[in-house]
């Protein structure tokens, strides 16, 4: 579970900006479907930024991104390229273009609270560091440069080996290559953050194709959620005959993720399944649906998604979707985000980036769940949430979508150069 997530100097973003899942204690709407009950707490089932094109939503995802990839894949990747970790830096500023990027996440992971966080510079790990809560906040160990300071009580796995580490490694991936505990669920906690973007469903398509495929119990899931559509079932069969197009496609891609779902497409043809009845309306039959061919584009996108929603509602995970509402009818995504808060029971989360303002609904989401970018006028993106305004500016029963568009809450676009550009018009 994700609890905070703190970064800078990433890509458009300059200052530290904190990304938080902790609902307002004061906040009291929609505590039944949104609110996870952590102690004292309330964390939140889901968040939903909102921003100008090339505000900063799809850094903000990056930023998340990179973290993993670097907890996950430094020591390999130090082994194998010998290389440096490459970090964009915010480069609209003399200053920034040449400091250290910062990321740091506090998260729950078998029940125990942690601090997680690291510095990169030039490449290079300058910083490091890892708390747990049980009592109180205790430091397992903290990295700076070459220096280390070890908890040799809470922390043993980590004990003699700072002279392995090198400087494009993570200390944590390190001590996880040599089975620590607690690093290792670190790691783990890591790997259960994903990732998918609403723009490309390659990815997550094949993933649901392969499930449907292979888990009975999700294709009864699956049939079941797409009843809402007017499809009475969904099936799949093994395909002998190789369409030449499908080859050439998959001879001649670079893409190695779909060169992997054309060559498993190639192979399987999903049905959808569709009453059909008679001149007096009468149910007679049910025909099948050549899926790729004659399903609309969003109902296709809306059934590969929702691997991706079992997978994270089962198992407890975290989603991140970049893009969410790409090629789906606001209703859909409205009932996709309606079902994860009512049928979340394993501590999932989901956090998405949207442009629908339609979802912008004081009956999906609280004040606390929703979220903006926005860049300055130097060129630095900011995230702020909707929970920062006071409270005579945003009440639990205001129109959030016409606030919005209208400008109350910023992260729009405005154009005061009507005019220039008449002007420009008149003298062409």
């Amino acid at each position: 579970m994700l609890i905070e997530y703190n970064f800078s100097n990433f890509k458009s973003f300059k200052e530290s900006n904190t990304f938080s899942m902790v609902g307002v204690p004061s906040f009291k709407e929609l505590e039944t479907d949104n609110i996870l009950e952590l102690g004292d707490s309330k964390i939140l089932k889901t968040a939903t930024i909102y921003g100008n094109n090339a505000s900063g939503k799809s850094n903000f995802v990056d930023s998340l991104r990179i973290m993993k990839t670097v907890v996950t894949t430094s020591f390999r990747d130090a082994l194998v390229k010998e290389q440096h970790i490459n970090i964009e830096n915010f480069l609209l500023n003399t200053k920034t273009e040449k400091s250290a990027s910062s990321f740091e996440v506090t998260f729950i992971c078998d029940k125990i609270k942690y601090r997680y966080g690291f510095e990169i510079d030039n490449g290079k790990i300058t910083k490091e560091w890892l708390f747990h809560t049980t009592t109180k906040e205790t430091a397992l160990f903290k990295r700076e440069n070459n220096i280390f300071t070890i908890n040799k009580t809470s922390f043993k796995e980590g004990i003699n080996l700072e002279s392995k580490t090198r400087d494009n490694v993570l200390f944590l991936s390190l001590v996880a290559q040599f089975n620590g505990n607690i690093s290792n669920n670190i790691i783990n906690w890591f790997n259960n953050v994903n990732f998918i973007s609403g723009l490309y469903d390659i990815g997550y398509a094949d993933y649901t194709v392969q499930k449907l495929k292979n888990d009975n119990n999700f294709s009864k899931w699956l049939s079941a959620i797409l009843k809402t559509l007017e499809i009475s079932n969904i099936s799949i069969e093994e395909r002998d005959i190789v369409e030449n197009d499908i080859n050439k496609l998959i001879n001649n891609t670079n893409d190695e993720k779909l060169a992997v779902f054309l060559k498993n497409a190639k192979k399987m043809k999903i049905s959808t399944w569709h009453k059909k009845y008679d001149e007096n309306n009468l149910l007679v039959d049910t025909i099948p649906f050549d899926f790729n061919k004659q399903e609309s584009e969003g109902t296709k996108k809306f059934v590969y998604l929702l691997g991706s929603w079992y997978d994270t509602l089962k198992n407890g995970k975290i989603l991140i979707v970049d893009e969410l509402d790409s090629r789906l009818h606001h209703h859909l995504t409205k009932k996709l985000i309606e079902f994860f808060h009512k049928h979340n029971n394993n501590f999932s989360q989901l956090i998405f980036s949207s442009h629908n303002i339609l979802l912008l609904d004081k009956d999906l989401f609280r004040r606390d769940q929703i979220w903006f970018t926005e860049k300055n006028q130097f060129g630095a993106s900011e995230l702020y949430s909707l929970a920062d305004f006071k409270a005579e500016k945003v009440r639990n029963t205001s129109a959030y979508y016409k606030n919005y568009i209208n400008g109350k809450y910023g992260a729009t676009s405005f154009f005061d150069i009507d005019k220039f550009i008449t002007d420009l018009l008149q003298n062409a």
